[in-house]
């Protein structure tokens, strides 16, 4: 922890930014890491006032990279440009349970932001489309990260779709707990096969490619009846205002 600290403070410094948000995404925040998993640090940062009224374009992301820590961060205007259009990324991000750095008090709002007006449709179809593509996967490599995927991204869209008004959460044990798909004793396997534990019940692949495969088929017309969400732009927007220092507009009279 001490190290990651490190490493966002270093940033800051390096690319004169300040850190609002900062936590872990992937496996260490799914909770089904290995003792070889990296760092999936992710992290939204505001930059100094004259960049966002540069004429130059900016980068708006910073990333830094190395074998066990994989650092990135976007831009304050990206973040919220990018929860206008209820990205997935920054809804899990908003939903991690490891947080290095926690949300600057004026940036709470986006939070709830997030968890009450992303569209429901656009999260669906994001976890549909990741089933699908870690099925075909699967089926040309064989290899066990793309089951855990598929399976995770299952789990997510089953929450989605039927666990609407219950506490969201992206941590594999609380999602398989409230499952009506998985048993209990498949995800135990599946977590097994994914620590690298040698196990004897290689029919239990078949069993949740199976299940993978009906729920993908059956759940997709549901997505279409999701709600759409509305997301109010002029709510991001004064967020990036607050954050800047700025006052919002004012009606001018004379």
């Amino acid at each position: 922890m001490n190290h990651i600290k490190e490493i966002l403070t270093n940033i800051e410094l390096h690319h004169n930014v300040k850190i609002l948000y900062a936590c872990e995404a992937g496996s260490r925040a799914y909770g089904f890491a290995t003792e070889s998993s990296d760092y999936d640090i992710r992290f939204i940062y505001i930059a100094p006032i004259k960049v966002y009224l540069s004429l130059m374009k900016k980068e708006d992301t910073i990333t830094n990279q190395d074998d066990k820590y994989d650092v990135q961060g976007w831009d304050l205007r990206k973040a919220l440009f990018l929860a206008g259009k209820s990205n997935p990324s920054l809804y899990e991000w908003m939903l991690s349970p490891i947080v290095y750095r926690k949300l600057d008090p004026a940036m709470l709002s986006l939070k709830n932001v997030v968890l009450t007006d992303y569209s429901k449709k656009v999260l669906g179809y994001h976890y549909w489309m990741m089933i699908k593509n870690n099925l075909q996967a699967w089926n040309k490599k064989n290899e066990i990260s793309y089951l855990v995927h598929a399976v995770r991204a299952t789990l997510m869209l089953e929450q989605v779709l039927h666990f609407e008004n219950e506490p969201v959460t992206i941590n594999f044990q609380d999602l398989t707990e409230k499952s009506n798909i998985f048993t209990n004793e498949e995800l135990s396997f599946l977590f097994s096969l994914k620590t690298g534990e040698k196990v004897a019940e290689p029919p239990l692949i078949s069993q949740l490619l199976a299940k993978v495969s009906h729920f993908i088929t059956t759940s997709e017309t549901s997505i279409t009846h999701l709600h759409e969400g509305k997301m109010h732009l002029h709510v991001l927007e004064e967020m990036l205002f607050q954050q800047l220092g700025i006052e919002g507009e004012r009606d001018q009279t004379s």
